[in-house]
């Protein structure tokens, strides 16, 4: 496949015609990363954006006491490290591979060339941006506001919604962890294990190794803002 084809899953791009991708393929550099290594980290001074070409990574910061906080997951077609390349700040969180990758890097310099010669995709960064801080606002209030039992049934429906499941019966497959879903939500595994039973005895969702399955979405939802 060429760095073309390659770089027209990436969404920022995904209106440009042939001939405006190849003119920023040209500036990219295409790497691979294998599952788990880090890609950036936490206060790195650089300043290059990337593009997920194929596979998946982990967004996440550690506290002091050793605390992970995950903010997000990017699949293929995202990107990260675009903060950085416009404010010109050190990396405000550390971004680990979670499956074999392949990413296209840009440097900002590139990356300001790109917004300021192609309004599409300008516009298009500002779509992605508004999106990204209406799930950051909508994980802050559910933090701050409900209980983990309530948290725990929207991560579920939040996870088959971006898997495009929809209907009563839904299966997450290469589900989270407990304890990856645990610090998606801000909770520990102990608590997710215990939701994840009581869910199982009503008959709502199966927990069969990294699958999960949605039985009832209709009474997940009811049971969205239990106490």
């Amino acid at each position: 496949m060429t760095p073309v084809a390659r770089l027209r899953i990436a969404t920022l791009f995904e209106d440009l015609t042939e001939a405006e991708l190849e003119k920023i393929a040209q500036l990219c550099s295409m790497r691979t990363y294998e599952r788990d290594a880090q890609i950036m980290g936490e206060h790195d001074e650089t300043d290059d954006v990337f593009f997920i070409l194929d596979g998946a990574v982990r967004v996440n910061s550690h506290a002091s006491t050793g605390r992970e906080v995950v903010f997000t997951e990017v699949s293929a077609g995202g990107m990260f490290g675009e903060f950085s390349a416009i404010d010109g700040l050190p990396r405000s969180a550390t971004v680990i591979a979670i499956s074999d990758c392949l990413v296209a890097r840009l440097s900002a310099e590139a990356f300001s060339s790109v917004l300021h010669a192609n309004a599409r995709v300008a516009y298009r960064l500002i779509e992605l941006l508004v999106s990204r801080i209406r799930r950051t606002t909508e994980r802050f209030f559910e933090v701050s506001a409900l209980a983990v039992r309530a948290r725990v049934h929207r991560e579920l429906l939040r996870l088959a919604t971006d898997a495009g499941l929809s209907g009563q019966d839904a299966v997450i497959a290469a589900a989270p962890t407990h304890y990856e879903f645990a610090v998606r939500i801000g909770t520990h595994r102990e608590a997710v294990t215990r939701e994840f039973n009581r869910l199982e005895s009503a008959g709502i969702i199966e927990v069969r190794k990294r699958n999960i399955r949605i039985l009832n979405m209709t009474q997940l939802r009811q049971f969205d803002d239990a106490p």
